[in-house]
């Protein structure tokens, strides 16, 4: 998800102080078996996973920080950049959404592992359900589409006093029925599970379930704070990376006989065109040598592009303004969270999403690939946050609806415009890109805007501060459109399996280089993408341990 609430550190720091973190007892001149670009969910479950075999020397280079002992990270943490990648900043919410969507996956890759029966199997295996006190209202979950994995999974135990008027609204006005996303579904309305231990109400994260069961073994190294700069080649076969030690400033190379790249869906093809990896015109343009010309290796990029709303609250709404500005309201809450987990302090912001179809004329005229989606996709996500969106109304208690296009037909794409590691990428989002998605956005945006002045909601935010009562012309709307637009981070797509990579998550043209995770994924996930990246990483895993002869006890 796009925000979050801070959940307080104490008893995460206390359960950090009980484990007895080893040095690692691999040799350190000897090339790792495998080591992996990225310490995000997909990265850490391929750790995890390969190092059962205590055959295996693993070693895992991530970018930023352990946010987990850090309680002032740096500011790059907010983009993902810190041990547990996304799952350390993300809004929790767990979902898996559409059963076709897998099952496609499977066809355009070759890999029957993507199926959705087969990923099934891998998002159990990574997760365990943890039952919690929650309120009686909510739509019971399906424990048996969980297993006894690392990643802790529970309900929402506080409600928003917006959250059951929202969700029977969602519910009567579109049509739908309230389910849990775990199990295959696609379209409904949920107060979804998420990603938080029960037990203390903290953040059950990638790093603090999958990454500390491999820091116990030592066959496991972990180096945070290590930039990777380049893949290393000798000819076409991948056996180092270089990367730059933030904390000191040296540059080291670890030499390795596979490399796996889980730096997410931006960071990945990035890296592989640092290293002479991608499109063979815009690496020669900055003045990279071409390893091997790859011109889908930063194409395909998806993500989820939302719209939002602004609407001032009424004082019983508990916002995150309240927590920053309202010094009771904020007491109350800490108070609540310390005593039973409970209260605003206890919940992830936003808990309540719905997911659906709109009307196949809206896309009258404009070609048929959002009517030919498989009928368990939606087209459109209705959420909310109590979030301030927008600076110009930090001085108000607010909540931000947005909607969002789940499977946008224009797809975008990242390009290099330097050989420096330290210069982003350009990143062509494609919000928007089509007329169809144009439309469908358009409509649904209409739509939401009319849900807020019904009878069931509008007593919960009386005043529409954006776009404002006063925008109602078409070019009025589209306007507000593209100054409200964002994106929910969940990138997806952009070093494909089944086109830049083999069935085998191998870069094509080269030896010893595999990319996994999201940036692996053929085409979008219909709803947060978070449960499925843990997922990615676990077929992955077991894929490269088939191939290669790895044994994971």
């Amino acid at each position: 998800m796009i925000h979050c609430r801070s959940l307080p550190r104490g008893l995460l720091l206390l359960a950090i102080s009980a484990i007895a973190w080893p040095a690692s007892a691999a040799p350190q001149n000897r090339p790792a078996d495998y080591l992996i670009v990225g310490g995000g969910p997909s990265g850490l479950v391929v750790a995890e996973q390969l190092s059962r075999d205590p055959r295996k020397h693993v070693v895992l280079l991530e970018a930023g920080p352990d946010s987990s002992l850090d309680p002032l990270p740096a500011p790059e943490v907010w983009q993902g950049r810190a041990l547990g990648g996304g799952s350390v900043v993300n809004g929790m919410g767990y979902c898996r959404g559409a059963q076709s969507v897998f099952d496609e996956w499977a066809l355009l890759s070759g890999n029957e592992g993507l199926s959705w029966e087969s990923m099934f199997d891998a998002f159990k295996a990574t997760t365990h359900f943890q039952e919690d006190v929650h309120p009686a209202d909510q739509v019971a979950i399906n424990q048996s589409s969980f297993g006894d994995g690392p990643l802790e999974i529970t309900t929402q135990r506080f409600q928003l006093a917006l959250d059951r008027p929202f969700v029977d609204k969602l519910s009567s006005s579109l049509d739908l029925t309230e389910i849990d996303f775990v199990s295959g579904y696609g379209i409904g309305v949920t107060e979804q599970v998420d990603a938080i231990r029960a037990g203390n109400r903290t953040r059950s994260s990638a790093w603090t379930s999958f990454g500390w069961l491999a820091a116990n073994r030592p066959n496991f190294e972990v180096r945070h704070n290590a930039w990777a700069s380049k893949i290393e080649f000798t000819g076409k076969k991948a056996d180092g990376v270089t990367y730059n030690d933030t904390l000191t400033g040296s540059f080291n190379t670890i030499r390795a006989r596979e490399i796996v790249v889980a730096a997410g869906a931006i960071g990945s093809p990035h890296l592989l065109m640092l290293s002479g990896v991608g499109p063979a015109d815009q690496l020669e343009a900055v003045g990279i040598q071409v390893v091997q010309d790859s011109p889908q290796v930063g194409q395909n990029l998806l993500d989820h592009h939302y719209v939002q709303l602004v609407y001032e609250t009424i004082p019983e709404m508990g916002t995150t303004w309240q927590l920053e500005h309202n010094e009771t309201a904020a007491q109350e809450a800490e108070a609540e969270y310390a005593a039973n987990g409970g209260g605003l302090k206890g919940i992830p912001d936003g808990n309540v999403f719905a997911a659906f179809r709109i009307p196949d004329s809206v896309f009258d005229g404009l070609g048929d690939y959002h009517v030919s989606l498989p009928e368990d996709r939606p087209h459109i996500l209705h959420a909310y946050t109590t979030a301030p969106f927008r600076t110009e109304f930090a001085n108000y208690s607010t909540i931000s609806p947005f909607t969002a296009l789940v499977q946008p037909e224009g797809a975008g794409n990242i390009t290099i415009n330097s050989s420096d590691y330290r210069d982003m990428p350009v990143i062509n989002s494609a919000s928007w890109a089509t007329p169809a998605d144009r439309a469908a956005i358009t409509y649904a945006y209409k739509e939401y805007r009319s849900l807020f002045t019904s009878p069931e909601l509008s007593p919960y935010a009386p005043v529409e501060l954006f776009p404002g009562a006063n925008v109602t012309t078409d070019d009025e709307i589209w306007d507000a459109i593209q100054r409200g637009s964002g994106s929910f981070h969940h990138p997806m797509g952009s070093v494909a399996i089944g086109s830049a990579l083999d069935p085998n998550w191998r870069v094509h043209g080269v030896a010893g280089l595999r990319v996994v995770g999201t940036p692996a994924a053929p085409n979008l996930v219909t709803c947060h993408p978070q449960g499925t990246a843990y997922a990615l990483g676990y077929r992955a895993a077991m894929d490269i341990a088939a191939a290669d002869g790895v044994h994971i006890l």
